[in-house]
């Protein structure tokens, strides 16, 4: 992975060599006087945005945000990380608390034009999946008429969630949580049947937080087509190039 990410890092150098020859944009002067990148991540989703005990993140998304620091700077320590939900990232991006969104977001139509936002590629693609307890006894989704269904507001994934049910002529009863650890302590205290997010959040959180792994099951289907990628404001090209480049430069770094 280092040595990935200090590939990426050199690409991403370069391009900002070459981007600096032209006038930069009002997001990427702030940015340059401030001396540090302020990123947007989750609060906590293993192999995406995690801290450890020493605060130190790891995982895709701040890795794609060490990039853009490298890119800036020359330095990809020169980033603060804030954690968001979210309910509160588009509020966050929107108010300039960040500079940048890395935090597992679904690239939307209404996303991209109505919010003021700019989305600059994808950097996984996901999809959205239920988690139960094996004494639930349930094997697929379609067995889960009438359940408690625990879910995080402002995502894709309520919506997902009422379209699928419907689709199903099911009922569900939402548990609404706002932040993700307490979405998933209410889960694992039984507060309700089903926890449903992007799949991958699921198996991450099967592995990190479970008390028992091996008593969680992840049905078989997935009802939707999430691309995860980064988000900047409307507005600044050239940030928006660096973050878009930054992003393709680690995907040729992970093919080499």
């Amino acid at each position: 992975m280092l040595n990935k990410f200090l590939a990426a890092g050199v690409a991403a150098v370069a391009l900002a060599g070459v981007a600096t020859t032209a006038q930069a944009g009002k997001e990427l002067d702030a940015i340059k006087a401030r001396g540090q990148l302020i990123c947007g991540v989750s609060t906590g989703v293993a192999g995406f945005a995690l801290a450890d005990s020493q605060g130190k993140w790891t995982g895709l998304d701040v890795d794609l945000c060490r990039a853009v620091a490298a890119a800036i700077f020359g330095d990809a320590d020169k980033v603060k990380f804030v954690p968001t939900t979210a309910q509160q990232r588009f509020t966050a991006l929107q108010s300039g608390e960040v500079d940048l969104l890395a935090r597992t977001t679904t690239y939307t139509l209404t996303r991209d034009t109505a919010l003021g936002f700019d989305f600059t590629g994808v950097n996984y693609y996901d999809g959205q999946g239920f988690m139960v307890n094996k004494k639930l006894g349930v094997k697929s989704a379609k067995e889960l008429n009438g359940a408690t269904v625990c879910v995080q507001p402002g995502t894709t994934t309520e919506l997902n969630l009422a379209d699928y049910f419907r689709a199903n002529k099911m009922t569900f009863k939402p548990v609404v949580i706002e932040k993700v650890e307490e979405v998933r302590a209410a889960f694992f205290a039984g507060r309700c049947d089903v926890f449903t997010t992007d799949a991958s959040g699921l198996y991450a959180t099967r592995a990190a937080n479970a008390p028992k792994p091996e008593d969680y099951i992840i049905l078989p289907e997935i009802i939707s087509k999430e691309p995860l990628g980064p988000v900047v404001r409307h507005g600044d090209n050239q940030f928006a190039d660096i973050v878009r480049w930054s992003l393709y430069a680690m995907v040729e770094a992970e093919e080499y």
